[in-house]
């Protein structure tokens, strides 16, 4: 079964400072909340504090090469970030249903599933809108670890701004990519799981989407880092030692359950 473009359109740029930091996200709808997740280095250093005072987010549309740019004040933002896992939540809005009973999302056969207006915070402006309509993840549509299954297809999703040189031509650096793998492993100890896709700069916080078992696409967690490949060259004559870290060809993934985590520990301050 071929992805469609609403799964396409979940990952989101997101420009800290004019470059200062970059990476991935997605939209989440979450019991009437609209918020941006991604990985908390993306946003803070080792000291925990924010890499910059301002973000833009381009939020492609699954329609068509329109897209909608929120310029976002993190200095008034309600921003979270977890204690033990590489994730960061902003409240972007709340949403407000433009249709009432809605089914649950396997039986919704409508073209647009569970549309809503958002309505922004106030630290959020909207410097561009070329597009109709944006996709946000709804919570139905995401999965936990324990539900993750060994060798099932998944696709990562997002901006690997380090690729190319500045101003390349091998690809739209605003329009995400998509690598396909499979779930290599979970690692219960570090609740976290393992993909076979390489990441780049610029990947973390991307969503990473899960074509499960019973033929439905859901997001199971997001990016963190790849897993580095050491090689080490020793010269026995000179006594020198060079050490070559690269990209291994494997990532890891915070699983969702650390997401809804961070949201349920700080849902009484959105």
């Amino acid at each position: 079964m071929k992805i469609n473009n609403d799964n396409f359109a979940y990952s989101i740029l997101l420009t800290i400072n004019e470059g200062k930091s970059k990476g991935s996200g997605f939209r989440l709808k979450y019991k009437g909340y609209n918020l941006l997740v991604s990985a908390k280095h993306v946003f803070f250093d080792d000291k925990n504090e924010l890499y910059g005072d301002l973000l833009i987010a381009n939020c492609p549309s699954p329609l068509d090469d329109g897209k909608v740019v929120l310029q976002i004040n993190l200095l008034d933002a309600k921003i979270f970030y977890s204690k033990t896992a590489d994730v960061c939540i902003i409240l972007l809005g709340k949403n407000k249903d433009l249709k009432t009973n809605n089914p649950p999302l396997k039986k919704d056969k409508s073209k647009h599933k569970r549309p809503a207006e958002l309505v922004l915070e106030d630290y959020i402006y909207v410097i561009e809108q070329t597009a109709s309509r944006i996709t946000s993840v709804d919570i139905e549509a995401t999965r936990n670890l324990d539900k993750i299954g060994i060798a099932n297809d998944v696709y990562l999703m997002g901006y690997p701004t380090s690729l190319g040189i500045r101003q390349s031509k091998y690809f739209d650096a605003y329009k995400p990519l998509i690598r396909k793998g499979i779930v290599s492993g979970i690692n219960k100890n570090e609740n976290t799981f393992i993909i076979d896709c390489p990441s780049y700069q610029g990947n973390s916080g991307g969503p990473i989407v899960e074509h499960g078992e019973d033929g439905y696409f859901r997001v199971i967690g997001l990016v963190s880092h790849y897993i580095p490949y050491e090689t080490t060259w020793y010269n026995n004559r000179e006594r020198i030692q060079h050490v070559d870290i690269s990209n291994s060809g494997f990532s890891v993934c915070v699983p969702f359950d650390k997401i809804t985590e961070l949201i349920e520990t700080n849902i009484n301050s959105l």
